[in-house]
């Protein structure tokens, strides 16, 4: 590229910059409009989806604490009656070698006692055993309907159970251990003084079922307690109802304690959680990582639903729904840049076709151009149009005695000197060689003559070689367009004056009068 064009290429360059700059800032903007789109897109499937899981567990919950209820009331409704099943002692069949005895009421029963209470029972031991079996047939519809029931039982203080399904029983007996449950020392007058129900888990089943919960209340014959009824759920089951539906994150079941209950995956008993715990279904609250957490009261104080959204996982699963639309916008900016290089690219071209390499001058065709919008604007605002024509005396001895280098320094030095004094509504194009033609417009044709005296006393301060090297001198020819005249007449009516100008002694200007 010539050098002279350098300083046009560099403001081309500096436009192209802009547009990409501003195409950038554009897609960097729709990018990150995407991006938070899906986020709040996948928060918003998240809050469904939660909100769906913490319905469903809602009622799962309330159907078997209702269960619980209802074994409770009729427990307390047939004990109450005094009814009295005769002692076991003839039918119970003792088990070799341990201090127990198990009893299959009727062949259909759907439970079992088992217990190793002395034999025979006393009254009241036959009673509260009497009452215990007389839930048979509301226990039966339930294990009848309800295959997620692990047991569903009496566990009495008198050192007894009656437990269903007794098909699953197995080898399971009565066992004292079965006091060592936490439900059971929660459940005590002292610690539940209000007979609430209990909730309690998870831990390994002693009938070998895995990992349960239990669901348990006191049951009381006026102030005493006789013992606790109870349901038993599997943890698969209610990992069965975290995993409900799809959404990002992970859903979780915590115990008042901030003990997990249940999780989609990978269960860890005895693991403890401290989410950020809120009251409202839908309200997104972050923990001390960044993570962010939805929680849900299924039982107040007892049972929380809860679904936990890692913010890397998060921001990772929003950049792959937006990848399409990145993928557009980068399609789009590259087009963009091409666009803008292209742009850039023609008009450098069309300023390489109106503009003279070496002096940056128009040329004689982007002089025709710009003289049309002028010739326009003078007969508009009725202003003279003066013709100023000039070249540098003897500029040949210039390239014979220093090089055509320091004459094309020269050119360049005088065609930046041009341009650089001129006003903005003023034309210069290089015409040929060192001839240089200037478009004037003026308000007044008395204003012509200095204003090219101007010009050319300061084009005159150009230096031939160096800065210690002789100034060159310019001579001219000066016309004022007249109306009709065509602009190529009045150019050679100055040239014809320029030619005077060097006859008669050039470093001067020969103006029409």
């Amino acid at each position: 590229m010539p050098p002279s064009l350098l300083p046009s290429t560099l403001k081309l360059r500096h436009h192209a910059l802009v547009w990409l700059a501003l195409s950038g800032l554009i897609m960097a903007t729709i990018c990150a409009t995407t991006f938070v789109h899906h986020l709040e897109q996948l928060r918003a499937e998240a809050e469904s989806t939660f909100a769906s899981r913490s319905a469903l567990l809602a009622k799962f919950v309330a159907l078997h604490r209702d269960r619980v209820t209802v074994m409770r009331k009729l427990m307390q409704e047939r004990y109450a009656t005094g009814a009295v099943q005769p002692s076991p002692a003839p039918n119970a069949e003792r088990h070799a070698g341990q201090d127990s005895w198990s009893l299959l009421p009727e062949p259909d029963a759907a439970g079992i006692a088992s217990g190793s209470a002395p034999l025979p029972l006393s009254n009241e031991q036959s009673r509260e055993l009497a009452a215990a079996m007389a839930m048979d047939a509301q226990i039966k519809a339930a294990l009848q309907y309800d295959a997620d029931l692990a047991w569903l039982y009496y566990l009495s203080a008198q050192r007894f159970i009656y437990i269903a399904p007794h098909g699953k029983v197995g080898s399971f007996h009565f066992s004292d251990a079965l006091y060592e449950r936490g439900y059971w020392e929660a459940s005590s007058p002292t610690r539940n003084p209000a007979r609430r129900m209990i909730l309690k888990g998870p831990y390994q089943d002693l009938a070998g079922q895995g990992w349960i919960v239990t669901f348990a209340e006191p049951v009381y014959a006026a102030e005493h307690m006789l013992g606790v009824v109870a349901v038993d759920l599997r943890i698969n089951t209610l990992e069965q109802l975290a995993n409900v539906g799809r959404s990002l994150g992970e859903t979780m079941m915590v115990s008042g304690d901030q003990r997990l209950i249940a999780k989609q995956s990978g269960f860890a008993p005895g693991m403890r959680l401290h989410p950020p715990l809120s009251h409202k279904l839908i309200d997104w609250n972050a923990d001390d990582g960044g993570d962010l957490w939805l929680s849900s009261s299924v039982i107040d104080d007892e049972l929380w639903l809860v679904h936990r959204l890692r913010r890397r996982e998060l921001y990772l699963a929003a950049a792959r729904e937006s990848g399409s639309a990145w993928l557009m916008v980068l399609l789009f900016g590259l087009l963009a840049m091409m666009a803008v290089r292209l742009r850039a690219a023609l008009i450098q071209a069309k300023l390489l076709m109106r503009t003279d390499p070496l002096t940056q001058a128009l040329n004689r065709r982007g002089f025709y151009e710009k003289a049309e919008g002028l010739l326009a604007l003078a007969q508009r605002q009725q202003l003279v149009l003066a013709v100023l024509i000039m070249d540098i005396d003897f500029f040949k001895k210039i390239n014979d005695s220093h090089g055509h280098a320091v004459g094309d320094t020269v050119l360049k030095d005088l065609g930046t000197a041009l341009r650089s004094t001129k006003r903005s509504s003023d034309l210069v194009c290089r015409w040929g060689g060192e001839e240089f033609v200037l478009l004037l417009p003026l308000a007044s044709s008395d204003q012509a003559l200095a204003s090219a005296e101007r010009l050319r006393a300061h084009a005159q301060l150009i230096h031939v070689g160096d800065i210690n090297g002789p100034t060159i001198t310019l001579s001219g020819g000066l016309v004022i367009k007249r109306a009709d005249e065509p602009l190529d007449a009045a150019i050679k009516r100055a040239d014809e004056l320029l030619y005077e100008a060097k006859q008669g002694g050039r470093n001067n200007i020969r103006a029409a009068t």
